[in-house]
């Protein structure tokens, strides 16, 4: 584990508490600036992975349709809900660009641990949607059941998914990956 590794885990681990709390107290820029930080120095040429900008792209679709779902649902309900009450708001949308900038880097051992990931999202999505409800940021409007079925589910399939589409095939070191027996 190198430089770029600690730098790219590091601000993606600050960028859920910057966005929450932020959105929670109404402080949006300090996810903006740990967001952006993370962004400026994964997209800069030197350590940009060639899938980082399509999966940003994929990324920001798919959580904008994901967290939308959840206010047209009744699911749940965002704080600092800009720049549209009905819409995913702008501080969740960040924490979509923060993953997608970890897939090819930080996280790119996961390509090779699918069902792993997935395990992981089923159970930490509803743990993060839950402690962001305990800073204020989201309100659970549905039965804790219904909320943790939808979206324990949906992240158990979604990001195996997400990592699969950037496969070991794509991952810089894959040949190594490839011959360890991990």
């Amino acid at each position: 584990m190198n430089r770029a590794f600690w730098i790219n885990q590091g601000l993606f681990q600050l960028s859920w508490p910057a966005c929450v709390i932020g959105a929670a107290y109404g402080i949006l820029w300090i996810g903006v600036v740990v967001v952006g930080a993370l962004a400026a120095w994964q997209l800069y040429p030197a350590n940009r992975h060639r899938l980082d900008l399509p999966v940003l792209g994929i990324c920001l679709v798919i959580g904008l349709a994901l967290d939308t779902l959840w206010i047209k649902t009744g699911l749940l309900a965002f704080a600092s809900p800009w720049p549209w009450e009905s819409v995913a708001p702008a501080w969740i949308m960040l924490l979509w660009v923060a993953l997608a900038l970890v897939i090819n880097h930080s996280m790119s051992v996961f390509k090779h641990r699918l069902i792993l990931i997935g395990v992981l999202g089923g159970i930490g999505s509803p743990m993060s949607y839950f402690a962001g409800s305990r800073f204020g940021a989201v309100e659970w409007l549905a039965p804790a059941w219904q909320v943790v079925l939808a979206v324990g589910l949906s992240w158990a399939l979604l990001l195996p998914a997400l990592f699969w589409l950037t496969g070991p095939r794509s991952s810089p070191d894959s040949k190594i990956a490839q011959r360890s027996p991990t």
